[in-house]
């Protein structure tokens, strides 16, 4: 009997301790950790879609749906992202001849729940002031189309429109550019982009001519009734801002959510009135419609990810 009584408390530590074994051997949450230099991340179960712009043009723009100004597409190996094996995409326009290009990719199977893409993404600095919309864009339409149809102005599209972006909001930070169910009128009552971020903050700086990694994630509204969708964003592997059902504190100007604690709490993204619009499309976009003629300019992206969890930055060691 007394043996039994001096085990029982080592047994209960026995227990303890391995109760907290799987806090110890617990996996990194970034898909990317699991590949180093990215290498073989398009195998990931997780993993929706990758695009590491190997294989040169014609058989890059031969896994997209739509193309626009292909002959203004290059690949560049020798300048990537730290860390990075594959090649970049570089998209050039030519003044007054044309507004940039894209790739656009229709996915037949949609995409319901949670999306995270991430990019790498450089600006270079000679573009300064000629930047109108140039990043990755993603969400989804219904019906589903074959090419891009933002539909830019037109309010009240729950049951027909997502369109997410991050990208440059002026000369020197990155905001959010993202059409809803329920987005905010801005100008003479239409419907363009909403901006979420609105702060020159270090995590959303914008870096003229360095790579930078932009990650966005969404998670849809479910039921569709509910405002419980969410909207997150990281660059660089740091986190910009986290949107969803009562947080973060804030309020509405116009078309622009304003981040303060002294507000009230965001209401959460209704990103979809209709169960069949979800996520089905992505767009690389370059689009530069102020160059004046005579000049060209230029945007170059690499190694995209896009995935069901947490994708992250490059693991370059």
């Amino acid at each position: 009997m007394l043996m039994n009584i001096r085990l029982i408390p080592v047994a209960l530590i026995i227990v303890a301790i391995a109760s907290f074994k799987p806090l110890k051997l617990q996996k990194s949450a970034a898909i990317a950790d699991k590949f180093l230099n990215d290498v073989g991340i398009a195998n990931d179960p997780d993993v929706l879609f990758a695009e590491d712009f190997n294989g040169g043009i014609k058989n890059i723009i031969a896994r997209y749906t739509e193309v626009k100004n292909g002959e203004g597409m290059s690949t560049d190996k020798n300048d990537v992202p730290e860390g990075s094996l594959s090649s970049a995409l570089k998209i050039t326009n030519r003044g007054r001849v044309n507004d940039g290009g894209h790739l656009y990719k229709q996915f037949k199977k949609s995409f319901d729940s949670v999306v995270y893409v991430r990019y790498y993404v450089k600006y270079p600095l000679s573009s300064k002031g000629y930047i109108h919309h140039e990043s990755v864009w993603f969400g989804g339409y219904n019906p589903s189309t074959a090419y891009p149809s933002p539909k830019a102005g037109i309010c009240d599209l729950g049951d027909k429109r997502i369109s997410v972006a991050y990208e440059p909001a002026n000369a020197s930070a990155m905001d959010t550019y993202v059409y809803w169910g329920d987005m905010k009128p801005g100008a003479r009552g239409q419907c363009y982009g909403n901006d979420m971020v609105n702060a020159a903050t270090e995590e959303s700086r914008l870096k003229w001519d360095k790579w930078m990694c932009v990650e966005t994630m969404v998670k849809m509204n479910n039921p569709v009734s509910a405002y419980n969708g969410e909207l997150k964003v990281w660059q660089d592997g740091k986190e910009v801002g986290h949107w969803g059902p009562n947080f973060p504190k804030g309020y509405w100007n116009i078309d622009s959510w304003i981040n303060t604690p002294a507000g009230a709490p965001f209401k959460g993204f209704r990103w979809r009135t209709d169960e069949a619009l979800k996520v089905n499309y992505l767009w690389i976009e370059f689009f530069d419609d102020t160059s004046p003629a005579g000049t060209s300019h230029h945007i170059k992206f690499a190694n995209l990810v896009m995935a069901k969890k947490y994708i992250g930055p490059i693991r370059k060691s």
